[in-house]
C-alpha cells in the first residue's frame, strides 16, 4: 500500500493551503495542517492516522518509508 502526503492549495482563491493524504486506491483527504514543530515522518504518521484511523494504518511499514521534503 502506498500513501502519499503532499502540500497542496485548497483549490479556492483564498490562498489557503495544507496537505493531502492520498492512498494508492485514489481515496484522499485534505488537512489544513503543516509540520511546524514536527519532523516530516512524525507529521506524516499523524496525518495518515487522523485521516484513516489507527486500525487502518497499524501495519504500514514506517521504518522503510521515503520522505521527500521539497
Amino acid at each position: 500500500m502506498k500513501v502519499r502526503v503532499y502540500h497542496s492549495p485548497y483549490g479556492c482563491d483564498s490562498g489557503c493551503c495544507g496537505h493531502v493524504v492520498e492512498l494508492e486506491n485514489g481515496k484522499e483527504q485534505f488537512e489544513f495542517d503543516h509540520p511546524y514543530r514536527e519532523d516530516p515522518l512524525t507529521f506524516a504518521k499523524r496525518l495518515v492516522t487522523e485521516a484513516f484511523g489507527a486500525e487502518h494504518v497499524k501495519d504500514l511499514d514506517w521504518e522503510n518509508c521515503t520522505i521527500v521534503d521539497d
